[in-house]
């Protein structure tokens, strides 16, 4: 019997007490996909991934772990998700007892050594996505030839450009493994909403230009107010549709917005008339609405430290032109994709928000900002698409044959 290698020792020393694993993980259905992260940037972007591939094929299960969680996951009937670190193989190993992923997808900024060689030890086929160079973390390091050991059981590497795939090919993977796809879009799925809800307030409004401060905090309201007022004076028919980070502040909102505009409240069925220039939408779930009646949108937080609460990705996808501040919080990724592409306009503070807002809702300003965010999205598309349908043969019985 052929002793084992140093990695193999290193593999079996490691030992760490895993949590408690929920019930329903066992319940997931087949076939089943893990998604794996190392980071919260790499989370995110699974977790809008998750929610395109949940779409796509609704009866398959589908695991997502990282050390952190994104905090507004969205509820799917077969996604579970879990806080995972894979730098101690005993919770891969748990996992692995319950379940049997069909593949596993990775993106990790480190390679993740023990979870890829638990899979590969039973045979599951591990795909890498958004890890630039094939980088080892430090207990691993000093064994030589350890890279490309681990590597002889990865199926496939996705990069987004040639030099990424040299890097690879130096790493012993062969070239039909490495698979030029891009970068992996880290779009949610595109919020849906009520068409008749939709024709009827746009009915309504009469077909006014409308604009959106979406996921807006308490903090910023005084702000958007004195954009408003600022905006009527450049369109007197324009209305605000103001969405609240904190929907139970919509009454407090309305009577604050009454003492100076013409206000409804959505949760209270407030009519619409040609008068009416705010419109407080304090309804949980209706985003996908209020961003297909808006032209343009002021995305609430991005003036504070902790950044939005909302992805711009969702605006983008819905051909709502951008505004917002200089702070992104969690979603600096999505924002710097958008801002490359000129596809949103940044402001410094609040004081240029309402020229800025008025700017956007200048038909060739909207449209051109929609198309360059558009193009963003279609680009990150073309990854995702490409990633997932070579998730989805492998799930497919021909595919695991």
């Amino acid at each position: 019997m052929r002793p084992p290698s140093l990695f193999d020792q290193m593999f079996t020393s490691a030992r760490k007490p895993g949590a408690a694993l929920p019930a329903s993980l066992s319940r997931l259905p087949a076939p089943l996909i893990w998604l794996h992260a190392d980071h919260m940037r790499a989370a995110q972007m699974l977790a809008g991934f998750s929610e395109t591939l949940s779409q796509r094929a609704p009866g398959i299960g589908i695991l997502l772990t990282s050390p952190e969680l994104p905090p507004d996951l969205a509820e799917l009937p077969n996604r579970i998700c879990l806080p995972l670190s894979a730098d101690h193989p005993d919770p891969a190993r748990q996992i692995l007892e319950r379940i049997s992923p069909a593949v596993a997808l990775i993106a990790a900024q480190t390679l993740p050594a023990n979870l890829i060689r638990s899979l590969t030890l039973r045979r599951i086929p591990v795909f890498l996505v958004e890890t630039e160079k094939p980088r080892l973390g430090s207990r691993w390091q000093r064994l030589p030839g350890i890279g490309r050991h681990l590597l002889a059981g990865v199926e496939t590497v996705f990069v987004q450009n040639a030099a990424s795939k040299a890097v690879w090919l130096d790493m012993g993977v062969r070239e039909g493994a490495i698979v030029r796809a891009g970068r992996l879009s880290g779009m949610p799925v595109a919020l849906r909403c009520n068409e008749a809800e939709r024709e009827e307030l746009s009915e309504a409004f009469r077909h006014r230009t409308l604009w959106l401060a979406a996921g807006l905090p308490e903090r910023e309201e005084a702000a958007v107010l004195a954009a408003h007022r600022e905006a009527l004076r450049e369109s007197h028919r324009l209305a605000l549709i103001l969405q609240p980070a904190d929907p139970m502040r919509g009454p407090e909102l309305r009577a604050r917005c009454a003492e100076q505009f013409v206000t409804a409240l959505r949760s209270l069925d407030d009519p619409v008339t040609p008068e009416t220039q705010v419109y407080v939408a304090d309804t949980d779930g209706e985003r996908g609405l209020w961003y297909r009646l808006a032209v343009a949108c002021y995305l609430g937080g991005t003036l504070g430290a902790d950044g939005p609460s909302l992805s711009p990705m969702e605006a983008a996808g819905l051909g709502c032109a951008i505004v917002h501040g200089r702070m992104f919080g969690r979603y600096s990724e999505a924002f710097d994709l958008l801002r490359e592409a000129r596809a949103t306009r940044m402001i410094q503070g609040a004081e240029s928000l309402g020229s800025a807002v008025c700017t956007a809702l200048r038909p060739e300003q909207a449209a051109d900002q929609a198309h360059r965010a558009w193009q963003v999205i279609s680009a990150g598309s073309g990854a995702t698409e490409t990633i997932m349908s070579a998730l989805l043969v492998r799930t497919s019985p021909k595919g695991k044959s």
